[in-house]
């Protein structure tokens, strides 16, 4: 999320570190598709590499024979990258439960817990959305230039993601307060403006001090990911045939 492509989608959808634009030294050279730990590399829309459940390696439907060093070093990339993709969406779920456990804790002071719910739900489209990009029906997709274009669009969907929380956020507890001042008998605007300002730096200073670990998660996944670039520079050394299908570059 922060600082790689799955923190873009992670710091989008938990409403954290706004300010900054994302940064990983990473791209992504050829599209790469994951599916049930089936690694497959695209180019013009058709899979030119598969590596299957068993470690083989399939360049253009052919199968290569692989000794037994080969086949490790296949069996270790296939292994991070099926453990690191999917990370992304763990983080970013994280992400989302901690926007969703701040709206409650919110929803719990007004002693109406589903006060709220409208808010949730729109940060949770939003956070499909977005994930919509990248996964689907299982699939994770990483297109070509995936990283550099995630961070491209960051300005404009984190522009987006704060607007419609603003806007969820003020009807939501707008509603909520004036019909706790009509129940003591007068609404006094000044005072519900006033409320209204308070809450919201409230539930923003909630989010900005519970988001560290989540950045620190999101820049450890970047770490990652280089060092998975760094084993498919190492696996094509070793399987010169993969040349020329390069998927994570430094």
């Amino acid at each position: 999320m922060k600082k790689t492509w799955l923190a873009t989608v992670l710091t989008l959808s938990s409403m954290t570190a706004m300010a900054q634009t994302p940064k990983c030294d990473i791209n992504i050279q050829n599209e790469l598709r994951l599916k049930d730990n089936v690694v497959s590399v695209y180019q013009q829309g058709k899979p030119k590499v598969v590596i299957d459940q068993n470690n083989q390696i399939f360049i253009n439907g052919d199968k290569l024979d692989l000794n037994q060093l080969q086949q490790q070093a296949v069996k270790t990339y296939r292994e991070k990258v099926s453990t690191y993709i999917p990370k992304a969406k763990e983080i970013a779920d994280q992400g989302v439960e901690l926007a969703n456990e701040v709206i409650d804790d919110v929803s719990n002071s007004f002693q109406d817990p589903n006060s709220f719910n409208n808010l949730k739900q729109a940060m949770n489209d939003f956070y499909a959305d977005i994930e919509s990009r990248y996964y689907n029906n299982g699939e994770w997709v990483l297109k070509k230039d995936a990283i550099n274009q995630a961070i491209s669009n960051w300005k404009s969907d984190s522009a987006a993601a704060m607007q419609r929380f603003n806007g969820e956020f003020f009807s939501s507890a707008f509603a909520v307060l004036s019909k706790q001042m009509q129940q003591d008998g007068s609404v006094n605007l000044s005072e519900l403006q006033n409320k209204l300002i308070d809450l919201k730096a409230n539930v923003q200073s909630k989010l900005e001090t519970n988001s560290a670990e989540l950045q620190k998660e999101a820049n450890t996944y970047c770490e990652n990911l280089q060092g998975l670039a760094k084993d498919e520079a190492e696996l094509r050394q070793q399987i010169p045939e993969l040349k020329g299908y390069e998927v994570f570059v430094i």
